[in-house]
């Protein structure tokens, strides 16, 4: 197996963690998609449905359609900004207040999978190592002339 490229090994650590949590998010009828959006919104109260679209690398009517389920649910309120009436703010409510910590516990347990085994220096350094590895990765994917550019991490997280 360690004849493998990097993007195979990264890949299956995505696939392996998206999977996981998907099962686990199940439970309050949700997905692994929403997951994110929840665990960036938990972080980052009010930021616009475009700022979680960058934040998440994904399509903006991906984040729209993952708010949406959200919303309807009510764990999120979205609200049209009041200095630009084009973007759209989005909330946790105090159901999706209550939701974070359950689904919080998704996370940590599954970092702590993925990272058992190795020293607390190992795991510092894993953290660091992938951070760069990531950037990389983005930045040889969309620099070069591509529309979808934008600097990594966002500026505004």
């Amino acid at each position: 197996m360690d004849e493998l490229p990097l993007a195979a090994f990264i890949s299956i650590t995505y696939r392996s963690q998206f999977v996981k949590i998907n099962n686990q998010m199940k439970e309050f009828d949700l997905s692994a998609g929403q997951f994110f959006v929840l665990m960036v919104l938990s972080r980052h109260q009010g930021i616009t449905q475009d700022t979680l679209s960058c934040a998440l690398l994904i399509d903006k009517g991906s984040i729209a359609r993952a708010v949406r389920v959200l919303e309807n649910k009510g764990f999120v309120k979205r609200v049209t900004d009041e200095t630009n009436r084009r973007a759209v703010r989005v909330y946790l409510t105090k159901k999706g207040e209550q939701l974070i910590p359950k689904v919080s516990k998704f996370e940590e347990e599954m970092e702590e999978a993925s990272l058992s085994g190795l020293t607390e220096d190992e795991k510092k350094q894993t953290k660091i190592l992938l951070k760069k590895i990531a950037q990389n990765c983005y930045e040889a994917a969309y620099k070069n002339g591509d529309r979808k550019w934008k600097d990594f991490p966002p500026k505004d997280l």
